[in-house]
């Protein structure tokens, strides 16, 4: 019997496996892939209340005015800045408080900024950063200052400080607990100890041999996440500069519009910011699968 059930169940695997590839295209493929046609098809002219046809006007109207690569770059210094200072913070808690991880409360604590919705952290940045926020009033009470406008800008600024700011609150957590989550998978404490035994400090260790190895591990995460960064769109809204906006923002807004003409430039930004992201994962992960 169990020889029986074991040809049967081998037989059935295949026919499984191919049910469960359709079952992910419907799901996740076929709507990405509906939208983006949809999406092409109305900045083409093709679709939507205004439509006459095919047409480039949308197109050139987004490319000429330059505020897409604008604020791509804008977007791009954002994830960058933003994934580099949260990297560099995750390594430090999940090399040098291993011991904390592992059952102190900072194996608790950390779990905390991880149930924060986009859209709240961004309103505490808002609530503590500002000129009459928090922290600007504690400055002032300590003498630091003497009146409140005098602390800087760090809310609607042009370095995009508190966007920053709250993309690192939330990504610090998770990436800590993935790298610490990488580095016991790896074995590299009894690596660290074998290195101590040959006569390699831990500073050696930890340049050499942790660093690499986490960051070669959590790659495809760091460049996920990057890609998050890169889309979002609650934290840009609420705490972002007018001068300088994200692409998710730009968008959005060319959608919300009362002049209707707006709304195809609007699925132009998002078609190409779309295409641009999937070239960015494409070619990453060629790379990643190179180095691998």
């Amino acid at each position: 019997m169990t020889t029986l059930g074991q040809q049967l169940s081998s037989k059935t695997k295949p026919g499984a496996g191919v049910y469960l590839r359709a079952f992910f295209l419907l799901l996740a493929v076929l709507p990405v892939a509906g939208g983006l046609a949809y999406g092409l098809a109305y900045s083409f002219g093709l679709a939507g209340a205004l439509s006459t046809g095919f047409t480039l006007q949308h197109w050139q109207q987004v490319w000429s005015s330059g505020a897409l690569l604008h604020s791509l770059a804008y977007s791009l210094y954002i994830g960058l800045v933003a994934i580099s200072i949260a990297t560099a913070a995750a390594l430090f808690l999940a090399l040098y408080f291993q011991k904390s991880l592992r059952s102190g409360s900072l194996s608790y604590f950390l779990y905390l900024p991880l149930t924060i919705p986009a859209m709240v952290m961004g309103f505490l940045v808002f609530q503590l950063f500002t000129k009459s926020g928090l922290v600007s009033r504690v400055v002032y009470q300590s003498g630091w200052i003497s009146d409140l406008q005098q602390f800087p800008s760090l809310v609607h600024d042009t370095l995009s400080f508190g966007i920053i700011l709250a993309h690192v609150l939330m990504a610090v957590p998770f990436l800590t607990l993935l790298f610490h989550a990488i580095y016991r998978e790896q074995n590299l404490e009894p690596l660290q100890e074998v290195s101590a035994n040959l006569g390699a400090g831990k500073s050696y260790f930890v340049r050499h041999i942790a660093i690499p190895t986490l960051l070669k591990t959590a790659a495809p995460n760091l460049l996920l996440y990057f890609i998050f960064i890169l889309g979002s769109y609650e934290i840009p809204l609420l705490i972002g500069s007018q001068q300088h906006q994200m692409v998710s923002v730009l968008a959005v807004q060319k959608f919300q519009r009362f002049n209707l003409l707006d709304i195809p430039q609007g699925y132009a930004i998002s078609v190409a910011f779309t295409l641009f992201v999937l070239l960015l994962l494409s070619i990453s992960f060629k790379k990643l699968q190179r180095h691998a």
